[in-house]
């Protein structure tokens, strides 16, 4: 999974996927109207923050249907286009645009505003990013520090969405937040130079001079103590007085209000496709038969004679497969990064400009976070995009995943699909910021089966782990659909991926506790990898000697995020293309 989909951005509404119309437009009058429109609600939008002094956007009940009538409105004039008089492009606009749209709408007739926190995100945890910047002028840190006094208001607004989520019975279930107190914690601090936020104090810019620094620092170190802390402060009295004592005990959204309609709903935005729940589970329990089969082979293999259950026990505890260091961890990673660097011409045709490096997991993070994730960053930030590589428990953090982790949240996959997106030129902006799940996770886990042409999986173990990677998908399709549909308990869910996957038992706890908070968005990965795969099958089998796997790729990453539909129509029409010029 990827950070990309920035969380402190989703509760700001449809800011983070619609903005300014800097690139093409469409060719249809309608869409290039409603996007016109999208451009000056949101100047409008901006405004209004503006002249109420709300630089982390206001999150009142009130915005959030202000919001939601004008993108209903918007999109029921897309609604009524003639997609038969539409160009090629055009259709894929029309799409993605409505696509997005639909998204908001959902949010807000499901009433899931109300709820904007994860297993291992929230509201509050974007708000620690800000502590990564990149500042160099007076008026960029005393915009930050504004940002910072903002913070005990913009707390409070979201607070309030949450206790008017827990009156309607919309919350996450108590079970998931063991550990989660991390992320507001570590920011009650009784030293200004010890937080987050203190971090773009620490270097006096060039030309900067010490009178004008002196003053920085002062107002930095006030906002602080007096705002960004208090903020974190008033979080904690809430989730120990008012959240964790009433919010609910049972673990799938079908015990919440149109639990089952919302669910289904999101089945279908997570895999943009029309099936239903329980075909999804079909799906998953044949996978996860599929898998087994090639897991007892590696067995076979390496000549253990007991059961897969006692393979993966063993696997879990031997220490030729555990880091020692979180250094061991951080560089290990790092190599099999650098070398997927270096075979990427082997597989694609055109690669992007912008860089990535490897991080540790932040620390507020870390006890809750995944096994590693991808950090986007703006492709013309001072920043670079970030492989996030999590050293917590270091136990838990098994070498025989790392290439397919490394493989999935760095090149060929999150990294390189999303930084050329945000390069493609052809695109209107608001498909360069977009994210599809299906699409950008389906293309993940394709790429960490693509490993096997790049030269890695060498080792029986790391072939076992990039199995127990595809497995750990496949349960995935089983597991939501049990938890959110089927009434599964957590211990359900928690027996059947330990018992199937090689995942440490602490990634077992944290990737159940994220599927219960976030209902649907785990269908996101295999349901994308088979549609890929599926897809370049047919490909080389209709196109033969023609078939060009660099040619392929590239054309898969050539309109950005897609949904599935919109994937099919683009390699129908290439292999159509491709026979007519035979």
């Amino acid at each position: 999974m990827i950070k990309y989909i920035f969380f402190f951005l989703l509760t700001l509404g449809f800011r983070a996927n619609i903005n300014a119309q800097d690139g093409p437009l469409p060719d249809n009058a309608e869409i290039k109207k409603v996007l016109s429109e999208i451009k000056s609600f949101r100047e409008t939008e901006r405004k209004r923050d503006s002249s109420l002094a709300h630089p982390l956007g206001s999150n009142k009940e009130e915005d959030f249907l202000r919001r939601y009538n004008f993108y209903k409105s918007a999109d029921k004039n897309l609604s009524v286009i003639d997609t038969g008089k539409l160009s090629y492009a055009d259709k894929i606009n029309l799409i993605l645009l409505r696509y997005s749209l639909e998204d908001e709408l959902s949010d807000y007739e499901y009433k899931w505003y109300l709820n904007p926190i994860l297993s291992d995100a929230g509201f509050h945890t974007e708000l620690t990013g800000m502590g990564s910047a990149i500042l160099g002028t007076k008026k960029e840190f005393e915009n930050y520090i504004i940002k910072l006094n903002d913070i005990p208001r913009y707390v409070e607004e979201n607070l309030n969405l949450m206790r008017r989520g827990l009156a309607l019975g919309i919350c996450q279930p108590r079970a998931i937040f063991p550990g989660y107190e991390s992320t507001y914690e570590q920011h009650i601090v009784s030293d200004p130079k010890k937080s987050i936020f203190y971090k773009p104090f620490s270097k006096k810019p060039t030309g900067m001079s010490d009178a004008d620094w002196g003053g920085i620092v002062s107002s930095g170190e006030k906002a602080i103590m007096e705002n960004a802390v208090k903020g974190f402060k008033n979080i904690k009295i809430f989730f120990d007085t008012e959240y964790l004592p009433k919010t609910r005990t049972t673990a799938g959204v079908l015990h919440m209000p149109q639990g089952l309609a919302y669910y289904q709903e999101r089945v279908h935005h997570y895999t943009t496709t029309n099936m239903t729940y329980e075909e999804v589970y079909q799906v998953g329990l044949k996978e996860v038969d599929r898998i087994e089969k090639e897991m007892q082979s590696v067995l076979k293999e390496v000549g253990f004679t007991g059961s897969l259950q006692e393979f993966i026990k063993q696997l879990r505890v031997d220490p030729r497969f555990l880091p020692e260091t979180a250094d061991q961890l951080m560089k290990e990673a790092s190599y099999i990064a650098k070398q997927a660097d270096g075979k990427l011409p082997l597989l694609f045709g055109k690669l992007p400009r912008q860089p990535y490096g490897v991080e540790p997991v932040p620390a507020d993070l870390a006890p809750i976070y995944t096994s590693g994730r991808y950090s986007g960053a703006p492709i013309r930030s001072k920043r670079a995009g970030h492989y996030w590589v999590n050293t917590y428990n270091l136990k838990s953090r098994t070498l025989y995943t790392l290439e397919a982790l490394t493989l999935h949240e760095a090149v060929p996959g999150h990294h390189l699909q999303i930084s050329l997106t945000q390069e493609l030129e052809n695109l209107p902006d608001f498909r360069r910021n977009l994210y599809v799940n299906a699409f950008g996770e389906g293309w993940g886990l394709y790429c960490e089966y693509l490993g096997y042409e790049m030269g890695f999986y060498k080792d029986p173990y790391s072939r076992f782990g990039q199995l127990t990677y595809d497995m750990w998908r496949a349960c995935r399709l089983v597991i939501d659909v049990g938890i959110h549909a089927k009434d599964w308990n957590r211990d359900q869910a928690l027996k059947y991926l330990a018992e199937h996957t090689a995942l440490s038992i602490h990634e077992v706890n944290t990737e159940i506790n994220r599927y219960m908070a976030w209902p649907g968005q785990a269908l996101a990965y295999k349901t994308g990898e088979l549609k890929i795969k599926a897809l370049r099958k047919k490909s080389e089998e209709q196109l033969k000697e023609q078939f060009d796997v660099r040619e392929f790729h590239d054309l898969l990453l050539s309109e950005g995020t897609v949904t599935l539909n919109i994937m099919e129509m683009m390699v129908n029409k290439y292999i159509a293309d491709k026979l007519m010029t035979k």
